[in-house]
């Protein structure tokens, strides 16, 4: 695990490097009426730098290095991941809303150990309370697919 936690540490460090270097260099940092643009990503940027920092440290001086890179939760992890990235790209045919409710009811299935019953019930219950919270109560209009959700 000790491996694992290294590459985790200087992933977020090169991560918010990345971000703080891109917000400085290509979005404003200032708008008319206050923030810019640049504002919320180049702080993201430095906090996640910041905090990498004590955590690389931290493991780089512990006694016990476990030579185990991967735990058996890590292909949990692994699939929710793959789905995640399934669902972004299958949003334009999806929509926002049913998008969401697949990865809420597949998370669910997938690290939990909840009934396919459980899952589906999620699955429609998540797609038409955001349809309804942002769609209607709040009127924000979220992306539709093909299907209209």
């Amino acid at each position: 695990m000790w491996y694992a936690n290294i590459i985790a540490g200087v992933a977020v460090f090169l991560l918010g490097v990345a971000t703080t270097i891109v917000a400085w260099t290509t979005l404003p940092y200032g708008g008319d009426f206050g923030p810019g643009p640049g504002f919320l990503p180049l702080w993201l940027g430095v906090t996640l730098t910041v905090c990498a920092i004590p955590v690389i440290i931290t493991d780089l001086r512990a006694t016990e290095k476990s030579e185990r890179l991967f735990r058996p939760e890590t292909a949990k992890c692994l699939k929710v991941l793959t789905l995640i990235v399934a669902v972004f790209f299958t949003l334009p045919v999806l929509g926002f809303s049913a998008g969401l409710a697949l990865i809420t009811g597949g998370g669910m299935r997938l690290m939990g150990k909840h009934s396919w019953m459980t899952c589906v019930a999620v699955v429609i219950g998540t797609a038409i309370c955001v349809r309804y919270l942002f769609g209607q109560w709040l009127s924000i209009p979220l992306p539709k697919g093909m299907i209209g959700w």
